[in-house]
């Protein structure tokens, strides 16, 4: 009797084992299929596969995969919405949000990408990558303090990274730290000569310590070879408001804030020079500007502390 239940025991045991096998061998033969057809060329029929796939299967591996083809293919909303599936079914999977971060800030959605940085600096906080990133996102949400934070622990993971310590320099010159800027971003400089967003960025820290001739040589090698570079006629244009040259800054700022927009800085002072120049009209223009933006900064920060608790709490300077 004992060694008849053992019997049956097992074909159970195998029943069950069958087709869980039989649809792992699918799975794969699927996302072999759809590699194949990448591989030719043929990428509407490889996302059609891993589509079915990642229905059929429950798979996290087509869900990246397919993430990744629609990204590539400039479909930036198909492309999180299918890592927003991943994450669903693989929420603490550090590949999914690593993928989600990175294409959230592609995007232009940094609060998400806050969120999956944070868990990621969490589970992985030897990742220069992860602290990184979450450096960049927090910077573009406007909670520069943490941002400082986050590419400080980069910084310390891989202290000659060009890319890094631009950053770093860029958050410090944000919170008006303009020695440590200078500092890191002369190191940026050394490690990469020819970047033009570093340069401009040492010229914003030069301007700001009042080296009014370095930061001038600086934003102006910048713009012999990039005329339209946003912080560069920012910086320019700060150094002519410091010499009392409020026509070239207010050329120079305008250049500034029709390249970004969103440069803070680059309206208030613009506001600053058509006052000088009795222009009251377009004075008002830019400082409501400038203030529209602040608002929309505040309003990113404060849906940041809803979602992470209390810790963006400095308003923007830059």
């Amino acid at each position: 009797m004992s060694t008849a239940r053992s019997i049956m025991a097992v074909v159970l045991l195998l029943a069950a084992v069958a087709p869980a096998g039989a649809q792992q061998d699918a799975r794969a033969t699927t996302l072999q299929r759809a590699q194949q057809e990448l591989t030719s060329g043929r990428r509407a029929e490889a996302k059609r596969l891993l589509g079915d796939a990642a229905e059929r299967f429950r798979s996290v591996q087509a869900l990246l995969l397919l993430s990744r083809v629609q990204s590539e293919d400039g479909d930036a909303a198909g492309a999180l919405d299918s890592l927003r599936k991943a994450r669903a079914l693989a929420p603490n999977s550090e590949d999914v949000l690593s993928a989600f971060a990175q294409m959230s800030l592609a995007a232009g959605a940094p609060i998400p990408a806050v969120l999956a940085l944070e868990a990621l600096e969490r589970m992985s906080p030897g990742v220069m990558q992860y602290h990184y990133l979450a450096g960049v996102a927090r910077l573009r949400v406007g909670d520069r303090v943490r941002a400082v934070t986050a590419l400080s622990a980069a910084e310390r993971l891989d202290p000659n990274r060009a890319q890094t310590l631009l950053a770093l320099g860029i958050a410090h010159n944000s919170l008006q730290q303009y020695a440590d800027a200078r500092s890191v971003l002369a190191r940026a400089a050394e490690l990469d000569s020819g970047n033009a967003d570093t340069l401009a960025a040492l010229a914003e820290a030069e301007q700001g310590l009042g080296e009014l001739d370095a930061a001038s040589t600086h934003a102006q090698q910048v713009l012999a070879t990039v005329p339209q570079h946003a912080t560069a006629n920012m910086v320019a244009g700060l150094v002519a408001m410091d010499r009392s040259h409020y026509a070239d800054a207010r050329a120079a700022l305008e250049r500034a804030a029709q390249t970004d927009p969103l440069l803070l800085k680059a309206h208030y002072q613009l506001s600053l020079a058509c006052a000088r120049l009795g222009d009251e009209a377009a004075a008002g223009m830019h400082l409501e500007r400038y203030r529209q933006v602040m608002r929309d900064v505040q309003r990113m920060i404060e849906e940041l502390k809803m979602a992470t608790g209390p810790t963006a709490t400095d308003a923007v300077r830059r």
